[in-house]
């Protein structure tokens, strides 16, 4: 943008006895060029307050002037020079490759804008190498440059001064706090956010955690967002057999099997298997972007009921392993039918490990090593320090000694005493805390969450089946993932940050969208 102290600058097209003639000024704006030669475009740094701002949106040249011609040539050419009178930091929200236009929504401003474009337009990625406008990411933030009069863009180029993430799929939302964490970095989500799905705009309510995405932003809010891989929805036909067995979707979903159950399940090429009492049925599905799948388990072929022996190694050696809530005796080999079941294991004084295992052969080794709890560790580190003090007490006269066995007496008792008062807070705060779940319980069927819209449609909640809007369900604070699906029409899920507070939730979603006969 800052070329030069001579740069010239366009200033003015009109009309003269029919033909268009183009001025070259070479008046100095002395303030102007004074800011230009400090400031660089940035782009996202500066969005609406850019240095072009700054200019009042002064056109510049980038090639040589058209020349003179009839009105409607003289007007193509000069959108074939590369003219341009206006500069945006901006967000791509949607490409119609058809009609030759790209929507942007301006970061600062939050307005939204068409442009036509056309094979005179050169696009680039932040690294100055060209793209075709097929290759340019809704959802990417990007530099506009633009020639207001004919809404004609003439450039756009990702921004290289935004953070952008491609691919992500180590993330943690928050909705209801507007941030996501990526990685190490936690960001805010802009209110205005740009949210693009299979090249349809949603919103981030409508992202689920599985989802693939990539992200654009500046310093520490997100702009943009693109769902490169989706979800799609799985449902089990003819399944009351596998009925409170498990199902595993890529190892990416793992769910107890219910009755008329609706499950998220991300996009792709996926084997999916049922297990119920040693007996499982496995199949590959394809699954496609926001439609469902059905899976008719009275056709599939059912493998005999095998169990498989499972040694387990702990650390400690008198830790306790639980299987699908039932304590083994882990000192012996441990019979386990086929297919998935929940592993806990517990032991005083170290942290407790819960996870799945999966049981596929005959015989298997399961080493568990358990950690400290950090509170044990501390009380460790106490009773070493007062061994120390003993020692060195012990170390005195015995007259002393046998002073302080006299006084000792007295605060062992009260240590004893204190023992038992700590244990007395202890049940205290243990009570308080068995009210405080007392009142969460209690308030959970005072309080509801409440989906008033669509009305008419399946809802399911974290997959299973709740009944047909508007319904509502016992409000418990955590995240939940809402399914609505109704014959005919596409199925959407949505994301819900349920938060603590005492009342009521109301949730109102978009109509399902008709499918094409």
């Amino acid at each position: 943008m800052c070329r030069s102290m001579k740069e010239r600058y366009f200033e003015r097209v009109y009309q003269d006895k029919g033909k268009y003639r183009m001025i070259r000024g070479k008046r100095k704006y002395t303030a102007a060029l004074a800011v230009a030669a400090v400031l660089a475009l940035t782009g996202c740094a500066q969005g609406d307050n850019s240095f072009m701002a700054f200019l009042g949106g002064t056109a510049r040249q980038e090639s040589a002037p058209a020349q003179s011609a009839e009105p409607e040539s003289a007007l193509d050419d000069l959108n074939r020079s590369g003219i341009y009178d206006s500069e945006d930091a901006a967000v791509v929200v949607r490409k119609d490759l058809e009609a030759g236009t790209v929507q942007f929504q301006n970061i600062a401003s939050s307005r939204r804008y068409t442009l036509s474009y056309d094979g005179t337009t050169t696009i680039y990625d932040k690294n100055d190498q060209a793209l075709s406008m097929e290759q340019l990411k809704e959802g990417s933030v990007v530099t506009v440059r633009f020639y207001k009069p004919r809404k004609a863009l003439a450039y756009v180029k990702e921004n290289p001064d935004c953070i952008s993430y491609r691919n992500v799929s180590n993330y943690q939302m928050d909705l209801h706090k507007g941030t996501i964490t990526i990685g190490n970095e936690l960001y805010n989500i802009s209110g205005h956010v740009v949210v693009v799905s299979g090249g349809r705009e949603t919103d981030m309510m409508e992202v689920n955690q599985m989802d693939v995405l990539s992200v654009w932003g500046y310093k520490n809010m997100i702009y943009g967002v693109n769902v490169e891989k989706g979800h799609g929805y799985l449902r089990l036909q003819n399944e009351d057999y596998f009925v409170n067995g498990w199902i595993d979707v890529g190892d990416s979903v793992i769910r107890k099997v219910a009755s008329d159950m609706l499950l998220v399940v991300p996009e792709g090429t996926h084997t999916v298997t049922v297990s119920h009492k040693g007996s499982s049925a496995t199949q590959e599905i394809t699954f496609a972007r926001n439609e469902e799948m059905a899976w008719d388990l009275g056709d599939v072929e059912i493998t005999v009921v095998q169990r498989g022996t499972v040694i387990f190694t702990l650390t400690p050696a008198t830790a306790k392993v639980f299987i699908d809530g039932k304590e083994v005796d882990a000192s012996r080999p441990v019979s386990i039918e086929y297919g998935l079941h929940q592993m806990r294991i517990t032991a005083d004084g170290y942290d407790t490990v819960a996870q799945y295992i999966k049981v596929a052969e005959p015989s298997a080794n399961v080493a568990v090593e358990l950690e400290k709890s950090e509170e044990e560790t501390a009380e460790q580190s106490t009773q070493s320090a007062e061994e120390k003090d003993t020692s060195k007490k012990a170390s005195d006269d015995q007259d002393e000694e046998e002073d302080e066995e006299d006084e000792e007496e007295e605060p062992a008792s009260k240590k004893y005493q204190s023992s038992l008062s700590q244990e007395e807070d202890e049940d205290e705060e243990e009570n308080e805390a068995d009210e405080k779940k007392s009142d969460v319980v209690s308030s959970t069927s005072k309080y509801k969450v409440y989906i008033d819209a669509p009305d008419g449609v399946e809802a399911y909640l974290d997959g299973n089946y709740v009944g047909i809007t508007p319904i509502s369900f016992n409000k418990v604070p955590g995240s939940y993932v809402v399914t609505l699906r109704k014959a005919g029409y596409q199925t959407r899920s949505y994301t819900l940050q349920i938060d603590s507070e005492e009342k009521d939730v109301n949730y109102s979603f978009t109509e399902l969208m008709k499918l094409e006969d």
